[in-house]
């Protein structure tokens, strides 16, 4: 994303709304705040209370169903929790590795494990397409879109009367459900991220120890974005305040400049321990450019390219903990 959509991006946050067209007219998405996630609640305990009394049956009495026909059974589920567990273990222990070479590693091993759990996710949920759970999700989600659709900046006229709602046609839907979900995509956490780690945003820095001060408004009337927006201002803030020693390769990466921030207690504990040449060189797993980022010089220590083969081309999270030193 270049510079002027960053900007674009900061103005709308600001804002809370984006500007969009619908069949050539302007619109303005709102950015929804707890009150709307309270409403999309009760529509949902609605239309799940509605199914119910048609006789649509539950996501449990779903499973039960394809449970005996051997099509999702408890090994399934207990695959798909063993995954989860996985990953998360995978992040949690990632503050133990402090080498670059070991970090790309176990960033590489955590995506494909979010991958495979993904694809059993969406196995199961596909499995319950017909239940009043679905239904219900559905129906919210519906209405929490075209909730999000105003003719105004002010915010004050929805674009559609409930009505309209109810009886628009298949092909005005999915329409107006790209139009929602590349809006949506713009305001991903990764790119709200970028945007705090760009050159004209840093002079807010300073003023993101309140939300009174950021925005002029308290923090329970903040919208999800400004939330987030907030939160990685000062994450990033802290981390450029607590260290001088940041690679400049880094300064612009989130997802480094986090990894090297959780990991700084194993990258003090290992540079205090290995202060002189003959020291750093024993460190198992360090490639060049790692010494030289934990200014320590290097006369040849293993490297992790010989521990992967040792392994047989991959290493399990207890190996990458032993590269790391522990």
């Amino acid at each position: 994303m270049e510079t002027s959509n960053y900007r674009k991006l900061f103005n709308e946050i600001v804002n809370g709304y984006s500007p969009c067209s619908i069949k050539e007219k302007e619109a303005y998405i709102k950015h929804q705040s707890v009150p709307d996630l309270v409403d999309y609640e009760s529509v949902y305990d609605l239309h799940l209370n509605r199914a119910k009394l048609k006789g649509l049956p539950t996501k449990e009495e779903v499973f039960n169903d394809l449970n005996e026909e051997g099509i999702w059974t408890k090994s399934d589920d207990s695959e798909l929790e063993s995954q989860k567990f996985y990953v998360q273990n995978l992040i949690k222990n990632k503050k133990n590795v402090f080498l670059k070479s070991a970090l790309d590693s176990i960033n590489k091993q955590i995506k494909e494990a979010e991958h495979k759990y993904l694809e059993l996710s969406s196995k199961k949920s596909n499995l319950i397409s017909n239940c009043c759970e679905t239904y219900a999700l559905n129906r919210a989600n519906d209405h929490y879109m075209f909730s999000s659709f105003h003719k105004d900046k002010e915010l004050k006229e929805k674009f559609y009367s409930q009505e309209e709602y109810e009886y628009m046609g298949a092909t005005e839907v999915s329409g107006l459900v790209k139009i929602y979900n590349k809006f949506y995509s713009n305001f991903s956490e990764k790119n709200i991220q970028n945007l705090v780690l760009q050159d004209f945003y840093k002079i807010y820095y300073s003023f993101s120890e309140t939300t009174t001060d950021f925005f002029g408004i308290p923090v329970v009337k903040l919208n999800s974005f400004q939330l987030n927006l907030i939160i990685y201002t000062r994450i990033f803030k802290n981390i450029f305040d607590s260290s001088d020693e940041i690679p400049d390769r880094i300064k612009n990466d989130p997802e480094a400049l986090l990894d090297f921030a959780n990991s700084s207690d194993a990258r003090n504990e290992m540079k205090n321990k290995m202060s002189d040449d003959s020291s750093a060189s024993t460190i198992v797993g360090a490639t060049k450019e790692d010494l030289d980022e934990l200014g320590l010089s290097s006369n040849g220590g293993k490297s992790l390219e010989e521990a992967v083969k040792k392994k047989g081309g991959s290493l399990s999270m207890k190996d990458l903990i032993d590269l790391g030193g522990h």
